[in-house]
């Protein structure tokens, strides 16, 4: 019989976090923790009703199903992962949660979505407002602007408002607003919100931050006078640590992938990324199949780690030394088979590396619409016959290795966004002849991570499927953003984020980069040039 303080502990528990459990399944769990001496019972029953949180009930009242799954999830073996607790999992970017804020609950919300990519026009028109949604309520939690009615007024704090209050208040000198950044009408800026749009004077505007783009979401300061609103500074929303973010959503899992929680919080898989701390992918753009130096480079380059593999091998698009077509469709299949030939030689690598495939804006596989789907099996079919082990992903794709999380995205996003910013990075220099300027690759990494989106700009510029802009979201803040650009290679950080770029593998003298995901280090490797 189980003891009857434990019963009223698990009850009390359930009640706290809004279940019911009757006093027949109180007692079943009450005799579990009984068995288990070794157990904390406050730290157990904790597991337990997180566990049947994410089971996603349909009304609070738990059953013994919930009951009976949860209790099969906490009581295993320490030393074993969950079924869907995977080391390494490709994720569909199709299938990721959106995220979303809920107005009327005041706080943030994940919605699931479908695969239709022709959706109705409405969607058009929510794109940016969802994007404006999310930067707004985040900006309003930062220090900068969260006020509250006990602080003292002699605080710093600036008051971020709608645009509608330029119209409706007298107040208009030193006003704080934020919106979406566009030409309403040609050479004609615009800041517009949900209350409406009001025109910019940027004549004499500083640009505190560096590759702002028609179509970001900006904060703008300034007064306003006739109509226009005269901006004195111009920035992107205040970044938040991800840490930050990751308490608006618990242990849900925003990340993507099988598993019902953030594999972020997972002891289990933190304690074997600690084990394995050699572990290591590589990423590698632009691997020409068609051409056979290429293909020779590659050889070399899994030569050098043929008696160490890697964990996986990520290549990036293109896959063709030309325009892909239907002509040299033929090229390409060959081609595939042949690096599956190649890949072979390698026993080890064929046996424990993935290879996971992201197609290019210019390969066979569908319209040059964001997010891109998987190359076409038809193609591969020959590489999958050499190599199982391998994953076609979509464009961009999300890697999830043990506890770290990594968006890998192939597109030439630097040159879009230098050729539509309002503010370039412009070069000055120290006494001593260094630069003191931010170059651009920090530029960049600083736009997508403070706009919490890889394509901040207009569709226009690139083309989004609009029912799926969320799939590009970078919220909450992963830990490596790869950007496989035919800019030269690079890696920065910024908030707790790595942004790399691995180059051309063919036009940056046969670049790639290694990334050790248990300290979260990049490698810039090379070919060394002798080597044919």
């Amino acid at each position: 019989m189980a003891d009857e303080n434990l019963v009223k502990m698990v009850h009390k528990t359930f009640d706290i976090y809004g279940l019911t459990i009757t006093r027949k399944l109180s007692a079943i769990v009450a005799k579990h923790l009984q068995s288990r001496s070794e157990l904390d019972p406050k730290d157990w029953l904790t597991k337990i009703v997180e566990q049947i949180l994410t089971q996603k009930l349909s009304t609070p009242r738990v059953d013994i199903e919930h009951l009976r799954l949860a209790l099969a999830e906490c009581l295993k073996p320490q030393s074993t992962l969950k079924e869907t607790e995977t080391t390494l999992n490709v994720i569909d970017v199709f299938t990721v949660p959106k995220v979303g804020y809920d107005i009327d609950k005041k706080k943030y919300i994940l919605q699931n979505n479908d695969y239709d990519l022709f959706s109705d026009a409405s969607y058009k028109s929510l794109v940016f407002k969802d994007r404006l949604d999310l930067l707004w309520y985040r900006t309003q939690k930062h220090s900068l602007f969260s006020t509250t009615k006990f602080e003292r007024s002699e605080e710093k704090k600036s008051e971020l408002v709608p645009l509608d209050y330029l119209l409706s208040e007298s107040k208009t000198r030193n006003v704080c607003v934020m919106g979406l950044l566009a030409q309403l009408t040609e050479g004609q800026y615009y800041l517009e919100d949900y209350g409406g749009s009001v025109k910019l004077n940027l004549k004499d505007t500083k640009f505190d931050s560096h590759l702002i783009m028609e179509g970001s979401i900006v904060i703008a300061r300034g007064k306003y006078v006739d109509g226009f609103l005269h901006v004195e500074n111009m920035d992107f929303p205040p970044a938040e640590p991800s840490e930050n973010s990751r308490t608006n959503f618990n242990t849900a899992n925003t990340f993507g992938g099988p598993h019902p929680t953030s594999l972020k919080f997972s002891e289990k898989l933190s304690a074997y990324e600690k084990a394995n701390k050699n572990d290591y992918l590589i990423f590698v753009s632009e691997v020409w199949v068609d051409s056979e130096i290429v293909l020779n480079k590659f050889k070399i380059l899994l030569s050098g780690y043929s008696e160490n593999p890697p964990i996986a091998i990520v290549l990036c698009g293109h896959f063709s030394s030309s325009l892909s077509n239907v002509n040299n469709l033929i090229k390409l299949k060959e081609g595939f088979k042949k690096l599956g030939a190649i890949v072979t030689e390698f026993p080890l690598i064929q046996q424990y590396t993935m290879f996971i495939f992201v197609p290019g804006p210019y390969d066979l596989c569908a319209p040059k619409i964001l997010p891109r789907p998987p190359l076409p099996k038809y193609l591969m079919e020959d590489f999958l016959k050499f190599v199982p082990n391998t994953k076609l992903a979509t464009n961009p794709c999300r890697i999830q290795y043990c506890t770290k999380e990594i968006v890998v995205f192939r597109e030439n996003m630097i040159s879009k966004l230098c050729r539509n910013t309002l503010s370039y990075p412009k070069p000055t220099f120290d006494e001593n002849g260094y630069s003191i300027t931010e170059s651009v690759h920090k530029a960049f990494a600083k736009s997508i991570i403070r706009q919490s989106h890889l394509t901040p700009l207009l569709f226009s510029v690139i083309p989004v499927y609009w029912k799926h802009d969320h799939a590009l979201q970078l919220y909450p803040t992963p830990d490596l953003v790869v950007v496989a650009d035919d800019f030269k290679p690079y890696e920065t950080t910024y908030y707790e984020c790595k942004v790399i770029n691995c180059g051309s593998f063919v036009k940056s003298n046969f670049t790639f980069m290694t990334y050790y995901p248990s300290e979260n280090g990049v490698d810039e490797c090379i070919l060394p040039e002798d080597i044919i």
